[in-house]
């Protein structure tokens, strides 16, 4: 049962993976299952958030207060397509990767959707993103990093 409450805590935007794994250390919990557990949840729930906010964008794009907004913001990225598109999965990945706050599963998401990645080269980078913070700040949990 506590395997299946900590997945819900990284699902939660502010804690995510990055603070379940630690939480569910202090409860005792098998290491690598919470690892995996968690890892699987803050991934799946990028989808959708992905999803959404592609959605949510285009809805700005046909308002009148928002539209001046959405249109700078896709002209900077029309702008630098090419080079974001080489780099983005990379980009992604680091982004996901080194554990600070704020750089989880939903900014990244939300990164993605605004510079138009598809979403199966998003979930690749959010996926070993979120692996590499797992196994940082597992490692910081344990003490064996």
């Amino acid at each position: 049962m506590e395997y299946i409450k900590l997945m819900f805590f990284s699902m939660v935007p502010v804690i995510e993976l990055r603070g379940a794994i630690p939480l569910g250390i202090a409860m005792d919990l098998h290491p690598v299952y919470l690892y995996l557990f968690c890892l699987l949840v803050s991934t799946i729930v990028a989808v959708p958030i992905v999803l959404v906010f592609r959605q949510v964008i285009d809805y700005l794009r046909h308002r009148k207060y928002f539209n001046k907004i959405v249109r700078w913001i896709d002209n900077k990225i029309d702008g630098r397509a090419k080079k974001l598109k080489s780099a983005s999965i990379i980009g992604l990945i680091l982004f996901v990767g080194v554990p600070l706050p704020t750089t989880g599963s939903w900014s990244a998401a939300a990164l993605a959707s605004i510079f138009k990645m598809r979403i199966k080269d998003a979930l690749m980078g959010i996926f070993i993103g979120n692996a590499m913070a797992g196994i940082i700040v597992s490692g910081l949990a344990l003490h064996i990093i």
